[in-house]
């Protein structure tokens, strides 16, 4: 309970609102961190250790596999709930034991699937959609009649191309993005406050509810999916689906003519529609209501014989399996990546040394860095520049024919104007690229041929130092 991560947050929701209506509550986490500080202020203990634990529960909520078993296996007689968030990771994965007597589902779309892959009888999958908690997220935003912010909320795993085309859909259609959460190095623990600030976020899951109750509209995407606008049509389908595009057919690219396409269907009365709707139907207490009836059911049914420990260590045994030899695949590929990368290496410095000397050579040939050394003025560079052919006047007069309108030196404009307008000086060479790759001399306020020029002097200096 260290990252404010979407089962840890769930976690300390629903303690808080047992343990309000009365009901005691604890928790047990093998790694108690920042979350259990927000679970102990009201009298629930956060145990690393089983045998901390004040007294014997009535029920297990289960949520992560291992924890879960162990508490299984320490409470004997007690039956659990244990709530499944999602396939990955593994962690997550549900176990099978005769004591579990409810698997609890946060869409209706997780259901036959539970059944299916894990064997779980159908009837004992209980669908509890996910939940917000409206007193938190008690300010709502006026819907704005035309969008001009974007936040990409939570979700992560995204190329950086894909990251990039988001930005430039958002761009083109007049939308600044901001990307929050730890997938972006830029986590954010209070939603409540900064959601209300953006017209659209792009979420998934209770982040997608928690921007919904806030007043923005929200577009689902997912890595190599985009989704649709949820308008309060559509709401019912996307809760199925736990606000992802997972299960849906739609754009598996999220461009500039996907989005022109959905804000085409923007609307303040939807979109206002779309928040009551979740502030009534998908608030904090129904969802306690639906727990706590199925944490009664468990009790109530007829206690079995403590087995079903041969079935989940089955499961296990598969599941470490496939872990084990995906372990072993990932060694020998970390191997041949650690072998790959000396090769290239070894080349890299080769040809650095190759290409050290070819500079030396050219340059003591042409004579273009003498003096400059001595006499670093701008007049003494420009020459430097003039004299080494890295500029071509006539390309750039021929290639930006307004030069030729100034009467200017095609060099005197590049230094002075062009560099700075994002003109090249010669063919092949690419400004853009070489700023990006060495962006420490950004704010210098010189041109890429300054950069290159002094750098070859510098260069021709060391050699004549180091012999």
């Amino acid at each position: 309970m260290e990252r404010f991560g979407g089962s840890e947050l769930f976690t300390a929701e629903l303690a808080r609102s047992l343990a309000t209506r009365g009901h005691k509550v604890a928790v047990y986490c093998p790694r108690p961190g920042r979350i259990a500080k927000l679970i102990t202020p009201s009298g629930i203990p956060v145990k690393d250790k089983l045998d901390d634990l004040p007294w014997r529960p009535d029920v297990i909520h289960g949520q992560h596999h291992l924890p879960a078993m162990a508490a299984l296996a320490k409470f004997s007689g007690v039956p659990m709930v244990y709530c499944w968030h999602g396939a990955r990771p593994w962690v997550e994965q549900v176990p099978r034991h005769d004591r579990i007597r409810a698997y609890v589902v946060t869409s209706q779309r997780l259901a036959p699937r539970l059944a299916s892959e894990r064997d779980i009888p159908l009837e004992r999958v209980v669908v509890i959609p996910n939940f917000v908690d409206c007193e938190r997220f008690s300010f709502v935003r006026k819907v704005s009649s035309r969008p001009t912010r974007a936040v990409l909320y939570g979700q992560g795993g995204f190329y950086p191309e894909e990251l990039k085309t988001l930005e430039d859909a958002c761009d083109a259609n007049g939308l600044s993005l901001a990307k929050v959460g730890y997938a972006f190095n830029n986590p954010r623990p209070r939603p409540e406050y900064f959601l209300p600030d953006y017209d659209i976020a792009f979420a998934v899951g209770r982040s997608a509810l928690e921007a919904m109750a806030a007043g923005c509209a929200v577009i689902p995407i997912v890595p190599q999916l985009a989704g649709h606008l949820i308008t309060k049509r559509s709401l019912k389908d996307w809760v199925a689906a736990n606000l992802s595009p997972r299960y849906f057919t739609s754009s598996d690219r999220f461009d500039r003519e996907w989005l022109a396409s959905e804000l085409k269907a923007w609307s303040r009365e939807d979109i206002t529609s779309v928040t009551d709707q979740v502030r009534r139907e998908f608030d904090l207490p129904r969802a306690i209501d639906a727990f706590l009836r199925t944490y009664a059911d468990a009790v109530a049914q007829a206690s079995p014989a403590d087995c079903g420990l041969d079935r989940y260590l089955e499961g296990l045994a598969v599941d470490v399996d496939a872990m084990w030899h995906q372990s072993n695949e990932d060694s020998a590929e970390l191997e041949r990546l650690r072998e790959e990368n000396a090769r290239l290496h070894r080349e890299a410095t080769a040809n650095e040394r190759r290409v050290r000397e070819l500079l030396e050579l050219l340059l003591r040939k042409s004579g273009m860095t003498e003096g400059l050394a001595e006499d670093p003025s701008p007049e003494n560079l420009r020459e430097t520049i003039r004299k080494s052919g890295l500029f071509d006047p006539d390309w750039y007069v021929m290639t930006y024919p307004d030069v030729g309108q100034t009467r200017m030196d095609p060099l005197d404009h590049y230094l002075r104007y062009g560099s700075f307008e994002g003109r090249e000086p010669a063919p092949g060479i690419d400004s853009k690229a070489f700023m990006a790759a060495n962006p420490h001399l950004k704010g210098l306020g010189m041109s890429v041929l300054e950069h290159q020029v002094r750098q070859l002097s510098l260069l021709i200096g060391g050699i004549d130092q180091q012999r």
